[in-house]
């Protein structure tokens, strides 16, 4: 028996492999329905079609342009983004994943391991505690896992705070916003449209989220009315992470397998995911796999945010004057942010002046 705690995009889509290899596999799910609360934009690159093709219902709109916007200066790229109903998307996942045999508990809560093949778990809604024999057990429990707590994995050592609101805003329903410089500090803003009257606006910070999500909304908006809440946590990419200890494994953002330039984690899970499930059928490393596959590429996008929290405005101002040259909005169209090493080389042949600006912050922050 193999069992995932959390029933978010990563876990369901490992139960889903897991299943299809033949794998007895359960899912246990703290809430009472699967993709609650939303707590992500749901913004993906096209790239999450390499692993399914999303049902229509799943998907809220599609995008083909972003505005980045800094202090004093605005360009714009041609994109292939979709954005998604979350709740839908991890809902779509996890039928997957039952339709291949998995077993989904809702309303049950994880209280932790019970020896090394057994986890203790509560069903919220009787009271009754349960144990579950299980040989292998995954934690897809988010960035506080009490998976990685009960087997003695140390914590994520840093997380973003990411503040997001459902507002009422009229946009280009097409074109999603983001936003950089000191007004949004070592991360940046975004504004993604659902439709064209609706629009998720966020922000992730270290600290002071309230204060800094409150003037960009005014700032944006003009107003203070919110829909509702979509506020989470965001961890940041640790290459130091570990992944497995013994019959114990993380993914998602249990593991921190996010991008820590984006804070986008959907489809880096995927690739996890795939990643652990030749792992436990073929006994491999999963600590060393992991990184072999996917670590250079979340290791470039937390080098690449290291040397952007030292950038000033004027120093954002002068990399989006180089990124509206009609060759790099090319270059830009062509490769996406999931495949990092590509696009980096890429942007850098066709213009050598990004080497420069790396080069002056790479040793500021050293």
């Amino acid at each position: 028996m193999i069992t995932i705690i959390g029933a978010g995009p990563a876990g369901s889509y490992l139960a889903f492999l897991l299943a299809k290899q033949g794998k007895e596999v359960t899912i246990v799910e703290e809430h009472n329905a699967v993709g609650m609360p939303v707590q992500c934009t749901g913004i993906v690159t096209h790239s999450i079609e390499d692993f399914f093709k999303l049902k229509r219902e799943v998907v809220a709109n599609r995008l083909n342009k972003v505005i980045v916007v800094s202090k004093s200066s605005r360009t714009e790229a041609n994109v292939d983004e979709i954005v998604m109903w979350r709740d839908k998307f991890d809902q779509f996942v996890a039928d997957m994943a039952q339709d291949e045999g998995a077993r989904l508990l809702l309303g049950h809560k994880f209280l932790g391991l019970n020896g090394r093949n057994s986890i203790k778990i509560k069903d919220k809604e009787s009271g009754k505690i349960k144990n579950i024999k299980s040989s292998i057990i995954v934690g897809a429990d988010g960035p506080y896992s009490s998976v990685a707590k009960s087997a003695g994995i140390n914590p994520i050592s840093k997380k973003y705070i990411g503040m997001q609101a459902k507002v009422n805003l009229s946009m280009d329903a097409n074109s999603f916003e983001t936003y950089f410089g000191s007004d949004f500090p070592n991360f940046f803003g975004w504004c993604v449209p659902e439709s064209e009257h609706t629009a998720r606006l966020g922000i992730g910070c270290l600290e002071n989220a309230q204060d800094y999500f409150y003037k960009f909304l005014k700032n944006r908006t003009g107003k203070k009315e919110i829909l509702c809440w979509e506020s989470g946590l965001i961890p940041l990419y640790d290459p130091k992470r570990v992944m497995q200890k013994g019959n114990i494994y993380l993914i998602g953002d249990a593991a921190a397998q996010v991008k820590a330039t984006t804070g986008g984690g959907i489809v880096p899970s995927l690739k996890a995911a795939r990643t652990l499930c030749n792992c436990i059928i073929n006994n491999k490393n999963y600590n060393k796999e992991f990184k072999k596959n996917s670590g250079r590429g979340l290791l470039l996008h937390l080098m690449i945010r290291k040397i952007l929290n030292n950038f000033s405005d004027k120093d954002y101002d002068s990399l989006l004057k180089l990124m509206g040259q009609e060759r790099i909005r090319k270059t830009l169209k062509k490769y996406d942010r999931d495949n990092p090493i590509p696009l980096v080389i890429a942007l850098l042949l066709k213009e050598p002046r990004f080497m420069g600006i790396i080069l002056k912050k790479f040793n500021a922050w050293h």
